[in-house]
């Protein structure tokens, strides 16, 4: 009878790990915005230093984020794999914490945000024609309200842009969440010319259709770099440098392989292989992309997503009143 009893519970205890050899598989579910490039470096090396299946979902970051939202009850994927901040905010409670083991390389350190880890590091900031805009004219957030530039500033819509909502949020760190950040942004707003996409700030501004434009550092260092007539000012009054993140769904299939993943991305040898492609990664000890200055000279101002997040349909509703006022 014991001998039975002994072989049942050996048996049951086996049945146990392979349940959890179930659970715990190498398959992981990746939802990512990222560009093909940069998954084409990324999943390989994972799958090969792992022996993992990686299935990558692409779409937009706000799609993407609806789509975890709406998975709640059936949790699909397990990492989102970057996507800004500013969206990430909105969706904290689909989202787990975790403190990379890369942490102590990091700029921006997830122990001050453990739902998010940051990948790369987007300083915002002012592109400008060198044909149409001399150096120095503009050296600042503030310059851009002279009535010289009326017509002549380009930003994307914040209401359809993630990088112009950001931009919004720091014109408002920078003078104040109260009525002097929105009299600030509505002498800017005499000035702008608001686009439909993100994109046309920095191409329109390269191409000299118009002088100025609102945008992060690496659109107009692209554009530089290959010989075309722009600088990129870092504002004198400060900025933001907003991250692009790196999330563990919460509840996800494979949470543990989900976190190798996000220390694998953090790692310095997949660092320097995302910033090769033009990224300001966030690592200590990975140099920016040549050409870019280091970030301790940029001035920075405090950045609050999660404030962001919470006050989004008031803020782009005051912005509206603003838009429609002009």
């Amino acid at each position: 009878m014991k001998r039975v009893l002994l072989v049942l519970i050996v048996l049951f205890c086996a049945g146990m790990v392979m349940a959890e050899g179930v659970n715990e598989s190498n398959e992981l579910t990746v939802y990512t915005p990222a560009s093909k490039e940069q998954v084409n470096i990324v999943v390989p090396l994972f799958e090969k230093k792992y022996g993992a299946i990686v299935n990558v979902v692409e779409g937009g970051t706000g799609e993407l984020f609806n789509r975890i939202k709406a998975e709640t009850e059936n949790v699909q994927a397990d990492v989102m794999f970057t996507g800004g901040i500013d969206s990430g905010g909105s969706f904290r409670d689909y989202l787990d914490n975790y403190i990379s083991v890369e942490e102590g390389k990091l700029f921006d350190k997830g122990v001050n945000h453990p739902w998010y880890n940051a990948v790369y590091l987007h300083p915002m900031g002012i592109i400008y024609n060198t044909n149409l805009v001399n150096e120095g004219d503009v050296k600042g957030w503030m310059d851009l309200t002279d009535p010289k530039w009326e017509g002549k500033v380009l930003m994307p819509d914040p209401r359809k842009s993630g990088s112009a909502f950001g931009e919004l949020i720091i014109h408002l760190q920078t003078f104040g969440r109260d009525d002097k950040g929105w009299d600030f942004f509505e002498s800017l707003y005499k000035n702008l010319v608001v686009t439909t996409s993100s994109s046309h700030t920095y191409k329109f501004v390269a191409s000299g259709e118009y002088p100025l434009g609102l945008t992060h550092e690496r659109n107009a260092y692209k554009y530089r770099d290959a010989g075309e007539p722009v600088g990129f000012v870092y504002p004198e009054e400060g900025t933001a440098v907003r991250p692009d993140g790196i999330y563990l769904i919460k509840n996800g299939p494979n949470p543990e392989l989900a976190k190798k993943f996000i220390d694998f991305v953090l790692s310095k040898e997949v660092m320097e292989l995302l910033r090769d492609t033009g990224y300001r990664v966030n690592r200590i000890d990975v140099e920016a992309p040549p050409g870019y200055p280091v970030i301790d000279v940029i001035k920075t101002i405090d950045y609050d997503p999660v404030w962001a997040a919470e006050n989004r349909a008031m803020i782009l509703e005051k912005y509206t009143e603003i838009a429609e006022a002009n």
